[in-house]
């Protein structure tokens, strides 16, 4: 794999133009949830129709996947996955470097007022260069830091009405010039392919969460909860271990029911979100999620 650092220096000063998209957002699918209103674009409709909905983000969802892991082992030709870099990211340091990252995003999505989509985004576009590029240890520190800038930046621009500008972005002690950020999110995107889309927990959870509270009443005190689990499970490891589908069922149901489901129930709640059984088992990430239940 190329180190960033050598990927960094290459000659990118014909590419300093604005990353800002320029699309109206019309066809930016439903479902994204953000602080204040939750769910509105969604309009839950008859099962069929609902199914039909999750099976279209199912596929966008598997079709993301694979495509990372393709992206991953096709690596600068080495496919070498389950080598070098896994061994890199088992590493206490490489674990601590990144829960630092993740703390700062999710602090710079509370200071700018981003939506919880941007945020996630931000991680998974994180997670996603680090299978495909190593870092060395003494470089993570800054490293990780200019990375995380960059991946947060990326997300605004693919979501937020006004993305702020890059000599906004607080680094937390390290002084990125904007010329350096620009450079990394061009990095980053082409790292990724420019397939910068990705599906998250937030699209499937408006579903799941009218599933379960069809009246409303509590729903929107579980959702709230379940974005807090979906982002103890992003911080305890990286997003590209689980399908977002399975991420949104457990965390709605670690939010509803907390640790009280027996493997009966369980099933029959699953079956209840997904009867044409869609979503993956969730038995596994539940019980790691329920965990978290204690602290709300």
């Amino acid at each position: 794999m190329m180190p960033v650092e050598a990927a960094a220096a290459e000659d990118w000063s014909a590419c300093a133009f604005s990353l800002t998209c320029e699309e109206d957002g019309a066809d930016l699918g439903d479902g994204s949830v953000d602080d204040g209103v939750l769910f509105s674009p969604y309009n839950a409709g008859d099962e069929e129709e609902e199914e039909e909905y999750l099976e279209q983000l199912v596929f966008k969802e598997a079709s993301f996947c694979c495509s990372s892991s393709d992206s991953a082992a096709d690596c600068d030709g080495d496919g070498d996955v389950d080598g070098e870099c896994q061994s890199v990211v088992s590493e206490e340091w490489f674990r601590q470097a990144r829960l630092a990252a993740v703390k700062w995003i999710l602090e710079t999505r509370g200071y700018f007022g981003f939506g919880h989509r941007t945020a996630y985004l931000a991680i998974a576009y994180f997670d996603s260069f680090l299978l495909r590029r190593r870092v060395d240890r003494e470089a993570m520190p800054w490293a990780a830091r200019l990375l995380s800038v960059a991946c947060v930046s990326v997300a605004a621009k693919m979501e937020e009405c006004q993305a702020p500008a890059l000599s906004e972005f607080d680094a937390g002690g390290y002084d990125f010039c904007p010329a350096s950020i620009r450079r990394m999110e061009l990095l980053v995107l082409s790292t990724l392919g420019w397939r910068m889309g990705a599906v998250t927990p937030l699209d499937f959870l408006p579903c799941f969460s009218s599933r379960l509270h069809p009246h409303g009443g509590a729903g929107a005190g579980a959702a709230l909860k379940a974005i807090g689990f979906i982002f103890a499970t992003a911080q305890a490891g990286s997003v590209l271990d689980h399908r977002p589908s399975t991420v949104a069922a457990a965390a709605i149901l670690a939010a509803t029911y907390g640790p009280l489901l027996t493997k009966e129930a369980l099933d029959s709640k699953m079956r209840y979100l997904s009867p044409s059984r869609l979503i993956e088992k969730v038995d596994h990430l539940l019980a790691s999620l329920n965990i978290h239940v204690l602290a709300f």
